[in-house]
């Protein structure tokens, strides 16, 4: 025959079992807070990332605008943004576009800006090309 247990050690022993609970799930509980804050983390680098990004997107076609309106010798330059570190260097072409015909498209350039940073440790370019039209002042 079984002798009966005690009350003393039934309590107890019930007592142990949601200690031990209690422990695993603050265990599971910050686990998975320490995963949510490591993923804000990432979001805000992310997002600090992308917004320097814009930040030169928007320096480069400024600076495309402004090139558009200076006469055809002066097209050629350099500018340093000291707020994002940023040097936009732009420079001109002439394009030698041909008709159906055989003739040679007067007065066409291809204005190349190229935004040249450092990120981190590593040296990183955006360049944007574009066709314009400036006839030369005679």
């Amino acid at each position: 025959m079984n002798a009966p247990q005690s009350p003393i050690f039934s309590r107890s022993a019930s007592r142990a079992y949601i200690l031990i609970e209690l422990i695993i799930a603050l265990s599971i509980f910050a686990i998975a807070v320490l995963g949510l804050a490591q993923s804000l983390s990432s979001s805000v680098e992310v997002s600090n990332i992308l917004n320097r990004e814009n930040a030169i997107q928007i320096g480069m076609r400024s600076f495309i605008e402004e090139l558009r309106k200076k006469p055809l010798a002066d097209m050629s330059t350099s500018y340093t943004d000291p707020n994002l570190g940023v040097t936009y260097t732009s420079k001109m072409e002439k394009l030698g576009i041909k008709t159906q015909r055989g003739e040679t498209l007067a007065d066409l350039y291809d204005l190349q800006v190229i935004a040249s940073y450092t990120f981190g440790t590593e040296e990183r370019t955006d360049n944007v090309s574009l066709y314009v039209y400036k006839p030369e002042q005679r």
